[in-house]
């Protein structure tokens, strides 16, 4: 392989930048560390355009805020392959969101391809080629990068133009161009890249057990701990590990002695960071029990509803699978749970499978069933199995 031309210097970097605005499209990827840091450190930069590969050395004399400028500019593609770690980087380092970013990892699931795919999956199964990831533990700070690393770089990128307009012509064939804009718009969206406290909160094993003053008081410590990681760019297990911030919010400790003796607390003999702590969860605890989060009740389903849930979700992978299209884009089964709720006048909030595409995809198809307006057929077993969604024929009269 012919070494990739590395760019070092800003005056080459803004040439590059000017070129690939006039090409108006562009695929990029990045490799950076974040062990030691909040914020992701950095390293390396790869652009794909018009027929060659290009590496960014941002530990060189660059400013790549030029090339993060491109990224955010509406009269520019980025082609990326689950980039949103990598446009994290653009967001933070230009305080605006992305604009017209086609990831080809969702692209793919639109038209049968399966979602989440790898690239070394997409790449075998959309070119037929094979592409080597041996160098993903690599320390991408260490200078001069290797062969390898450079190999590796190099095929990170280099497939996903192709990539590109292969998916394109496919999912325009499948007339569905207009429903991968819309699922591409979540990037243009800065809360999808920050979920709020109480959504991190629950993400964390364990806190479906706390009682409404443990979840409020874990909603701090999430925000808590992020300021003091993001204040001194440390990772956040610098201060306190998840299970440890769960175990504070069960206890609730009023002592410095309760949490001294806690293993998984790095800080448990910064006596400035115990007391922030201690006083966190008192003013908390004085909040009215009106403002508690609701504690997580496990839904104890009746037969039938789990039968329902069951039908509902073999019925939506069937037809994914007839029609082409990743059961994985529409969402897990708590999707389906929020759209019997909807219908079932438990909940206002319209659901997201009765929300743009998938509405049109297969919301409105389950609806017509729950309202016995449509039926289930079975036929083919076993050579050809199908399950078909059909109008009632009484719901033709």
């Amino acid at each position: 392989m012919t070494p990739p031309e590395i760019v070092t210097d800003q005056r080459t970097l803004e040439r590059r930048c000017r070129e690939w605005r006039e090409a108006g499209v562009l695929a990029f990827d990045t490799e950076f560390i974040r062990d030691d840091t909040y914020d992701a450190a950095l390293c390396l930069v790869q652009v794909s355009a018009k027929g060659s590969v290009i590496l960014i050395d941002p530990t060189a004399d660059v400013d790549p805020r030029v090339f993060w400028n491109l990224v955010v500019d509406d009269s520019v593609v980025k082609v990326v392959h689950a980039g949103k770690e990598d446009l994290e980087i653009s967001l933070r380092t230009t305080g605006k969101v992305p604009r017209r970013i086609y990831d080809v990892q969702i692209a793919a699931g639109f038209v049968g391809y399966g979602y989440p795919l790898s690239l070394v999956r997409l790449v075998e199964g959309l070119l037929c080629h094979r592409i080597s990831k041996g160098q993903t533990l690599t320390d991408w700070l260490r200078r001069p990068l290797t062969a390898a690393q450079m190999r590796y770089a190099v095929e990170d990128v280099v497939h996903l133009p192709e990539l590109y307009q292969r998916l394109c012509a496919e999912v325009a064939q499948a007339g569905r161009t207009a429903w991968v804009a819309e699922e591409m718009k979540c990037f243009e969206d800065p809360e999808f890249y920050r979920a709020p406290a109480e959504e991190r909160a629950l993400r964390l094993k364990g806190s479906k057990k706390l009682d409404g003053l443990g979840l409020a008081v874990l909603e701090r410590l999430v925000e808590w701990r992020d300021r003091w990681a993001k204040s001194r760019n440390r990772p956040i297990r610098a201060l306190m590990r998840d299970d440890v911030l769960v175990e504070v919010a069960r206890r609730r400790p009023q002592q410095e002695s309760d949490l001294e003796v806690m293993r998984g607390f790095p800080q448990a003999r910064n006596r400035k960071v115990i007391r922030e702590l201690l006083d966190l969860i008192a003013e908390t605890a004085k909040r009215p029990k009106s403002e508690w989060p609701t504690p997580f009740e496990r839904r104890d389903d009746s037969p039938m509803a789990t039968a329902l849930l069951d039908l509902l979700s073999a019925i939506a992978q069937a037809i994914c699978h007839e029609e082409q299209l990743s059961r994985n884009l529409l969402g897990g089964t708590q999707r389906l749970r929020e759209l019997l709720d909807y219908h079932g006048g438990l909940t206002k909030e319209r659901p997201a499978l009765l929300c743009g595409w998938r509405e049109e995809f297969i919301g409105r198809r389950l609806i017509a069933l729950l309202e016995g307006r449509s039926e289930i057929h079975l036929s083919g077993w076993p050579e050809n199995p199908r399950l078909d969604v059909v109008s009632h024929p009484a719901a033709k009269r």
